[in-house]
């Protein structure tokens, strides 16, 4: 079967090469970032927070190691331990490895303890924890202990510790240390983290860049996965490497997008492909059809690559369905040229204008989100969609040309199928009813805010989580704190304020105890306060006693009575001067400095309790410190993402409404177009309810651009029935053809997304295939039982003029009612045209929408009406409105229309002044070999404007313009007047039309 138009295959090797290189130049301009947190918004302090600690922590990097043993076997564990921290070093991708620094940095704070004990102390600890130990039996018992360790071999080199604190006040700070126990407990072996069950040593990595990074995140799994095997060949398979960190996150993300994408893309454009060559007559056709979404789309993209750096992995996902949404202009355009039709870019303009407008502003309004990957999604796929409509109707049409005449070709299957589901009637809207009604009962919606449903990673990296959790605890569970500064003394002051504030939690039940620098290394004011206690609290009297406790109590331990001598002159000195935190101190307590910016920071890790107050813990620390609290992270995203979700969708359902008021200008048009959306929400809840899946961060942001999508099909089928006002109508039919392509494609495009591996695009699939695909259904099996009784239920000539209009788009509808009531010609016409009511033929040359031909048809009921007009969408119009009463042919003065019998009376409104004279002329002399004798010809025309005309002519010119034609010729009625005597009329009538005198009537009959 022969193509409807041929095809220019120069213009199209030239879009393709065009197309190609902006790909090409978009791909060298713009990144693809795969980091998901960088897409939550930051307007929030609690969102904010949290994103800002993570980004800053300088332990998000680091990569736990567990290695594991089927058997308590540890010097096998022990070895392997060794063989793998070998390995890492040898590597040169880490920074540092194994926990060797923080055992060089428990030795200095022990030094650091000792020295510092006088400002260790808070007078309530002092008389909790140290009064107790200043008994004779304490006493006795801290000596002992004291001999003891110095003859083991642990103890060399403790003498003078041990001198300068008998008591073990340093075990009494030291023990402040035991919350960083990563799991309970677990012990240090040999520099090395042991589990309870003495089944696992944890080693930990600082890869030398960072984490996040695909390129490291590549190497670094390729590198365990080496290792795995060595380790396995060495130590056989009952010892397991398992490591864990933030690059598995990043690599799988990227992994498993990259695949879905291409996996979408490919399938999505398979699937399409086979719907569009199952509704062409030729596979050309079909494929064709594919151009519009593909410019649309290579154009978006290059575009956004100019005003952006980087686009979310996650935009890029949606390119599949990208591409189905925005084929469905392209599937209309090709179906008119498939079905002969020589006009297909004016027809499906006219038809899918308002659903290009509505597609835009649904994925437009993703720009108020907050979240920055739906912001560009909504940026992307707006773009698309435009520059695809845009390409239909100004690059296609020229790709296709030379538009034969003929028969259109026999229907295809796929149409007839269409057709008859969409004949359903009413038992298609009962069916439509019932499955709503019954699908409600099953609605249950609950929000799912879990970030880590916006991420997907592996199997294997679960598995791997999994045991780190079973093993060491789950770190995920618990509060994290920063404090920021811009220098060390600046940081320990805020962590004493930090420390105040966790006391008091921690006396209340909250939490349990944290570790915080000022807990060894406390700021200028509360060593101050300390030191003020221990003076307090260490008399005269007291030193005193001590003393003679040591020498009784040393003496028979062999200790001489000057052993001690140390401690005592501490008692009395001045507080120790000593105001900074060793560098080797610093990562064992969590404190660091970026390299970045050069601020100091400090992570705490808490603990919450029962009685836990995750908001009232943020309001008391916020002001002083970053607040990460899981808890409290996702409640807070859960309100964000429902006010979010109420704002987007007030927003896309005004703008949506507004839209359909302006476009419809009609309460129950707007009424019946919104039943399919409301059938689609009803029935997709109701169907995620009967499936048991939450309403996530995806489907909330995605409700809108389902609204803003489904609406397409109503709106394709309201204007269809607007434009052709019968369901049998053959260009109807292409349009529901086209209706069902656009949405068959479409969930071609999301139902590829149900198989994908990430759960954001699984998810975005599920619940746009379910959205989608129910407004299609409300489409076909709502709308055309409602629409046919209100377009068909009386014929266009059972009321007055305005009832010829009223199924009529807003335009057409809205220019008959004002003409009518504003313009005084009706009733000025009533007096200038013939008496008599046996008229039989009236021509209205210059008819526009047809309103004075109606006029005059319901003046003379027996008459026979004919116009003419050069606008195809006028005649179109008029045509319409004027009904069996008459014909509206496309024609333009002086080409009148052959006609076989004489006229009664000829019209001319508002026109001749787009005639040049010699055109004036012929089209006044053809009339008049028309006219009956004593027929009449009645002709207004607009005056030459005046120095100030009126704001109607300065429209009228405006107008002249933008349709580009000629330049107007107003003429004064004597100048008319003189071409209507040259042309054989006789003027009986010359008079002004209207109040401002800018018109002027004659009427004249042939001499």
């Amino acid at each position: 079967m022969r193509l409807k138009a041929t095809i220019n295959i120069f213009g199209l090797l030239a879009a393709a090469a065009i197309g190609t290189a902006l790909f090409l130049i978009a791909v060298h301009r713009i990144t693809i970032d795969t980091d998901i947190v960088r897409s939550l918004p930051t307007d929030d302090p609690v969102i904010a927070d949290g994103i800002h600690l993570f980004e800053k922590n300088p332990i998000k990097d680091r990569i736990a190691i567990d290695i594991g043993s089927d058997s308590a076997d540890l010097a096998r564990l022990v070895s392997a331990a060794e063989t793998v921290e070998a390995r890492l070093i040898q590597s040169d991708l880490f920074a540092q490895v194994g926990t060797q620094p923080m055992q060089q940095g428990l030795a200095d704070l022990a030094n650091q303890v000792v020295r510092n004990l006088p400002v260790l102390f808070t007078e309530g600890e002092l008389q909790r924890q140290v009064l107790p130990l200043l008994t004779d039996e304490a006493i006795r018992q801290a000596l002992t202990r004291a001999r003891d360790d110095l003859y083991h071999i642990d103890g060399i080199g403790q003498a003078a510790a041990m001198a300068a604190d008998p008591l073990g006040l340093r075990h009494i700070v030291l023990a402040r240390l035991a919350a960083l126990n990563p799991a309970p407990g677990a012990t240090i072996h040999r520099g090395r983290i042991l589990s309870a069950d003495r089944h696992h040593l944890l080693i930990l990595a600082t890869p030398a860049g960072s984490s996040t990074d695909t390129t490291l995140a590549r190497t670094l799994a390729h590198f365990f996965q080496n290792m795995e095997k060595e380790v396995e060949q060495e130590f056989g398979s009952g010892i397991t490497l398992t490591p864990t960190g933030a690059f598995r996150a990043a690599l799988d993300n990227e992994t498993i997008v990259k695949r879905d994408v291409n996996r979408a893309i490919w399938w999505a454009a398979a699937g399409i492909g086979v719907l569009l060559l199952a509704a062409f007559s030729h596979p050309l056709v079909g494929l064709m059809a594919l151009l519009p979404a593909l410019a649309g789309t290579v154009m978006s993209f290059f575009v956004f690559s100019l005003i952006h750096d980087s686009i979310a992995i996650m935009v890029l996902g949606f390119g599949g369905a990208i591409i189905s949404i925005t084929v469905d202009h392209g599937i209309a355009y090709m179906l008119f040229v498939d079905s002969g039709g020589q006009q297909a870019s004016r027809e499906i303009r006219a038809v899918g204008l308002l659903a290009v407008l509505t597609s835009i502003g649904a994925f437009g309004v993703l720009a108020f989100s907050g979240f920055a990957i739906f912001e560009q999604l909504g940026e992307f796929t707006a773009m698309g969609i435009g520059f695809s409509f845009l390409f239909v109707h100004t690059v296609f049409p020229r790709l296709l040309r030379n538009y034969p005449p003929g028969a259109p070709p026999a229907r295809r299957h796929l149409s007839r199928c269409v057709d008859r589901l969409a004949s359903t009637g009413n038992p298609g809207l009962a069916v439509a009813v019932v499955t709503a009604v019954v699908l409600a009962v099953f609605i249950r919606p609950h929000f799912n805010t879990d970030l880590k449903a916006m991420n997907s990673v592996s199997r294997e990296t679960r598995s791997a989580d999994d045991l780190m959790t079973r093993v060491w605890g789950d770190i995920f569970s618990s509060v994290y704190l920063m404090t920021e500064a811009n220098d060390l003394n600046s940081l320990q002051e805020k962590n004493d304020r930090l420390l105040e504030y966790l006391n008091t939690e921690t006396h209340a039940g909250s939490i349990e105890t944290a570790v915080t620098p000022s807990l060894f290394f406390p700021g200028s004011a509360a060593r101050a306060d300390n030191f003020g206690a221990w003076q307090q609290f260490w008399t005269d009297g007291r030193i005193r006693k001590i003393s003679g406790q040591f020498i009784r109590e040393g003496e028979p331990l062999g200790f001489t009575y000057t052993a001690f001598a140390p401690f005592l002159q501490m008692l009395v000195a001045d507080p120790p001067d000593t105001t900074g935190i060793p560098e080797r101190v610093q990562p064992l307590l969590g404190i660091s400095k970026d390299k970045g910016d050069g601020r100091w920071r400090q992570v705490t890790r808490i603990i919450p309790c029962r009685l836990f107050d995750s908001q009232r813990f943020y309001n008391r620390l916020s002001d002083i410190c970053a607040v990460f609290d899981p808890a409290l992270f996702s409640e807070r995203m859960g309100q964000l993402l429902f006010g979010t979700f109420m704002k987007m969708l007030l927003i896309i359902g005004a703008s949506l409404i507004l839209l359909l008021m302006v476009f419809f200008a009609d309460a129950g048009l707007l009424g019946i177009s919104l039943l399919p959306l409301a059938f689609a929400f009803v029935c997709t809840l109701g169907t995620l309810g009967i499936m048991g899946r939450p309403l996530d961060i995806p489907a909330l942001m995605l409700s809108v651009v389902i609204l803003g999508i489904g609406v397409d099909y109503t709106l394709f089928m309201v204007r269809g029935y607007q434009r052709y006002q019968r369901f049998d109508h053959p260009h109807f039919s292409v349009v529901r053809t086209a209706i069902f392509m656009a949405a068959a494609s479409t969930l071609v495009g999301f139902a590829v997304l149900l198989g994908a591996d990430h759960n954001l695009l699984k998810s975005a699939g599920l619940i746009s295939f379910f959205g989608i695909g129910y407004c299609l259904v409300g489409a076909v099996l709502i709308l055309p039982p409602l629409l046919k009784r209100r377009f068909e239920r009386r014929p266009a000539d059972a009321g007055g003029i305005t009832w010829r209009y009223r199924n009529m788009e807003a335009y057409p509808r809205m220019f008959a009612r004002f003409k009518l009531r504003m313009d005084p010609l009706f009733g000025e016409l009533e007096t200038l045209v013939p008496k008599k009511p046996d008229i039989a033929n009236i021509l209205d040359v210059g008819c526009g929408y047809g309103v004075p031909a109606c006029w005059m048809a319901d003046r003379y009921p027996n008459a026979t009406i004919r116009g003419i007009d050069p606008d195809p969408e006028r005649v179109r119009v008029a045509a319409l409105a004027l009904g069996n009463r008459g014909r509206i042919v496309r024609k333009a003065a002086p080409d009148l229309p052959s006609l076989d019998m004489l006229l009664d009376l000829v019209i001319m409104l508002d026109m001749s002044h787009y005639l040049q004279d010699w055109e004036l002329e012929k089209t006044v002399a053809c009339i008049h070999e028309r006219l009956l004798p004593g027929g009449r010809l009645i002709v207004r025309s607009v005056l030459p404007p005046s120095a100030r005309p009126p704001w109607t002519w300065r429209l009228e010119h405006v107008k002249l313009k933008i349709n580009g034609l000629k330049k107007a010729r107003y003429r004064d009625p004597a100048a008319l007047s003189a071409i209507l005597g040259k042309c054989g009329f006789e003027v009986l009538i010359s008079r002004p039309s209207g109040r401002r005198g800018d018109m002027v009537w004659h009427v004249a009959t042939p001499r």
